[in-house]
């Protein structure tokens, strides 16, 4: 049954009850703002930053808590060879600074929505951390790692030039190593923490290992190689007087590569011009004869040089043959050079047209060649040395006799020898090649004190073949030398 009230009894509730309901609901509002309040310095429930639960939490107890976290972390660094290292917190001096940010979103924050939150409302935020870390720590930390202890890492080797047996120059390929740059390791360390990296793989970065500065595909090194080997490749032969020659190939010519401080092979044009013009100046030393002589290229002796009155011989050019020798070796091109005189004076041939007989006293022989080519060789005996030594020199056979008396005579003009020779070859009035039966040997000492009055003394045989293999004219060359079959003498 529905109950009505009349005016009058409206006007009294309204009077009794709205004044209750009002004071009730100022109640309850000025609660719900009193415990509000308590978020000015607490976060609000269903808060998260950076992933963390901040309910109710205050500053000092987030920054606590993500310190906390910090104070876990630690970082692998992967090295070159499969090393492996771990860095924690403390062994950098790890710090942590959030800055005003975390101050901005407590402030930022409803805190009348607090109500919402404890019926599952969430706010998330992300907090731009920042890390820091004491250099001066980190640096000494990884100076303390194995990797970076000498004889633990490899240092790098640059590629190089190698020489090889054959006088052939290779490419050895350049070592990467293992050496660290400790500026740059700690630079990239540092970028890695700061940034919260759990792994540093150092193998893939740039700079942090000390590289070789010239690698095998050096386009500099490549085009040395080919210069050095073309260079060493080249074989000139130097025609010289009496038909010599001298050969000038990579044996000769691997000392003149130059070779700097670091070991680097090159070829220096400056340097090899004068290596070919200190070569020219001494081969000039052999073959200049130019002078009051005449040259004599002799079977045990060389090249030997008899005075003469008239001037004689050739100087070689040293300068312009320098120039060519080394231009024909740095353009790696082989062939010959001729002699090139820059004076010349009456040429003569060292072995007098090829066919000469000539008598080495020290040796004890006689020599007899034929264009060039030895035909006969026989032992002897000269002057008695001292008393009756063979005179030297360069003579022309002048008298050819069958049977003869050979005589002397002493200084009262008594006669003091006389004998019978079958075969006289004259070269100088009173001396000439002959044959001495009534000696029983030839050659060796026996001129040092039993020699001949001066002449040439052979065996019958001897005497005979040489007789028939000469005529008048032919050169007969006397050389005196210093020792038995030295390629040096002095007339």
């Amino acid at each position: 049954m529905r109950r009505h009230f009349s005016k009058k009894g409206k006007q009294l509730l309204l009077k009794r009850v709205l004044p209750i309901g009002a004071a009730l609901i100022a109640c309850t509002g000025c609660a719900y703002v009193v415990n509000s309040a308590q978020y000015n310095d607490r976060f609000l429930p269903g808060t998260t930053i950076n992933g963390i639960d901040v309910s109710d939490k205050t500053i000092e107890e987030v920054e606590a808590e993500i310190r906390g976290q910090e104070e876990d972390y630690s970082i692998k660094l992967r090295f070159r060879g499969g090393e492996e290292a771990e860095l924690s917190a403390e062994d950098v001096a790890l710090s942590y600074d959030c800055g005003p940010e975390l101050q901005q979103i407590l402030n930022e924050q409803n805190r009348l929505a607090w109500l919402t939150r404890e019926f599952g409302d969430t706010s998330a935020h992300t907090l731009s951390t920042t890390l820091s870390i004491d250099k001066p720590t980190l640096v000494k930390t990884l100076l303390s790692l194995p990797a970076l202890q000498e004889g633990n890492y490899e240092k790098p080797e640059n590629a190089a030039l190698r020489l090889g047996k054959d006088f052939v120059f290779s490419l050895v390929p350049e070592v990467e190593g293992s050496e660290l740059n400790t500026e740059e390791l700690a630079k990239e360390t540092e970028q890695a923490i700061t940034a919260e990296k759990a792994e540093l793989d150092l193998t893939s970065l740039n700079k942090v290992y000390e590289e070789p500065t010239v690698r095998s595909d050096n386009e500099a090194l490549l085009k040395r190689r080919d210069e050095l080997n073309k260079f060493l490749s080249a074989k000139v032969t130097i025609k010289l007087s009496g038909k010599s020659t001298y050969v000038v190939d990579k044996k000769t010519t691997i000392s003149w590569v130059s070779v700097d401080s670091d070991g680097q092979y090159a070829v220096n044009a400056d340097a090899v011009e004068r290596q070919a013009r200190a070569l020219m100046a001494k081969i000039a030393e052999q073959d200049d004869n130019y002078g009051y002589f005449r040259s004599f290229l002799s079977t045990n002796f060389g090249m030997q040089q008899f005075e003469s009155e008239n001037l004689h011989g050739h100087t070689l050019n040293q300068e312009r043959m320098a120039k060519t020798l080394a231009q024909m070796l740095l353009a790696g091109r082989s062939g010959t050079l001729n002699s090139v005189y820059s004076q010349v004076e009456d040429e003569l041939d060292p072995r007098f047209g090829g066919s000469y007989v000539e008598v080495d006293i020290y040796n004890q022989h006689v020599y007899v060649y034929q264009d060039y080519e030895l035909v006969y060789d026989c032992s002897c005996v000269t002057g008695t040395e001292g008393y009756s030594s063979t005179p030297s020199g360069i003579f022309d056979v002048d008298e050819k006799i069958r049977g003869r008396e050979l005589q002397g005579y002493r200084s009262d003009g008594s006669l003091s020898y006389s004998v019978h020779v079958d075969y006289w070859i004259r070269f100088i009035p009173h001396y000439g090649l002959h044959d001495a039966s009534w000696r029983g040997s030839f050659g060796g000492d026996i001129y040092e004190y039993d020699g001949s009055h001066g002449c040439v003394n052979l065996p019958h045989s001897a005497a005979a073949t040489i007789y028939d293999l000469v005529d008048y004219g032919t050169p007969v060359i006397v050389l005196r030398g210093t020792y038995r079959n030295s390629k040096t003498a002095d007339l």
